[in-house]
């Protein structure tokens, strides 16, 4: 279907040399799946807009990972990609009033990034990757890394414009920063021990339940590190929040932080010393804005996901249920420490 939907257009293969000298106006980019999936692909939009700062940069999102583009200023929000059919047929009425130079989709195998760079009518439609790409794009980058930062980070070093972190990019708006500054004093009134954030885990669906801690391990934990005068924050929202106030009403100490928007929840984030996650986009979330984390899930999602560099850690167990608490806790006192000494 997506070759069908690219008859008439400039199908050419194109190489990296074509960009040279290259001056796109308008790029349009997609990414339509959940926000931790978006964020690990910021750093090549971030690239875009420095390779190319005059052209105007619009991501076409989906209903799950649009508050992204709340850290995201130099980005400009196209329509929301959603699963009807009838959808389509507006974003494809959009994108054919509009005049791109470029589209790129963060996402090879991504059906909603073949259908917008063949409705795009761009010249030059651009992939990162090679797996599974359509046949609706005509310059493939082979930014074929499995770690999902390091292949943003190696496209944008192809296209001229290399990351200077391998992390996720999301900047807090001054607003949001100062709600989060309030919600977290309110939080943590007293004390002076370190601030940690524990997210709880998604347990909707068989691959999320396998991916999620029990709750004796949360409580244990929680406990442990609260016992060391650490100020534990709990996360979690929807479905989450009920075990959240189960785990407060076993380690009374704890806070639950308020349901709040990304960008609001991204700057109480920035306020912790330390963030504890299985692999989700909260944790990408706390990548970005430069907290510590240490984060658990099975070995794929350690290969594929995880925050790099000193102030991470990551644990991987075949299922989540075999990461045994010390392990977990180890892991946070250990970067505690070193932020203290």
């Amino acid at each position: 279907m997506a070759r069908a939907w690219t008859l008439g257009l400039d199908r050419r293969p194109r190489t990296l040399a074509d960009l040279e000298h290259f001056e796109p106006r308008a790029i349009v980019a997609v990414r339509t799946d959940r926000i931790g999936d978006l964020l690990c692909g910021t750093p090549f939009l971030d690239a875009l807009h420095r390779r190319w700062p005059a052209a105007t940069l619009t991501l076409i999102p989906g209903p799950k990972n649009r508050a992204v583009l709340t850290g995201l200023p130099f980005v400009e929000e196209g329509p929301v990609f959603r699963r009807d059919p009838a959808s389509w047929a507006a974003l494809a009425w959009w994108l054919w009033r509009r005049r791109f130079d470029l589209c790129v989709s963060l996402r090879a195998e991504s059906m909603a990034g073949a259908y917008v760079a063949a409705w795009s009518r761009a010249p030059v439609r651009m992939v990162t990757h090679a797996e599974h790409a359509s046949p609706a794009f005509n310059l493939i980058l082979g930014a074929d890394d499995w770690h999902q930062t390091t292949r943003y980070c190696h496209a944008a070093a192809l296209i001229g414009a290399p990351c200077a972190e391998v992390r996720p990019v999301f900047v807090v708006p001054p607003e949001a920063a100062r709600r989060g500054a309030e919600a977290l004093a309110a939080l943590a009134p007293e004390g002076s021990g370190p601030l940690v954030g524990i997210q709880m885990p998604n347990r909707g669906g068989r691959r999320h339940a396998r991916r999620a801690w029990p709750i004796e391990n949360i409580v244990a934990l929680a406990g442990a590190l609260a016992a060391d005068g650490c100020r534990i924050v709990l996360c979690g929202t929807g479905a989450e929040r009920p075990e959240a106030e189960e785990v407060r009403g076993r380690v009374p100490s704890a806070a639950i932080a308020p349901a709040v928007p990304l960008a609001v929840f991204a700057a109480i984030q920035r306020g912790l010393d330390l963030f504890i996650s299985p692999y989700s986009g909260t944790l990408h979330l706390a990548d970005a804005v430069g907290t510590a984390t240490v984060a658990y899930g099975q070995p794929e999602q350690v290969s594929g996901w995880s925050p790099l560099g000193p102030r991470h850690r990551n644990i991987g167990g075949r299922t989540a249920a075999e990461i045994p608490v010390p392990m977990v806790l180890g892991a946070a006192r250990d970067l505690l420490a070193a932020a203290r000494r």
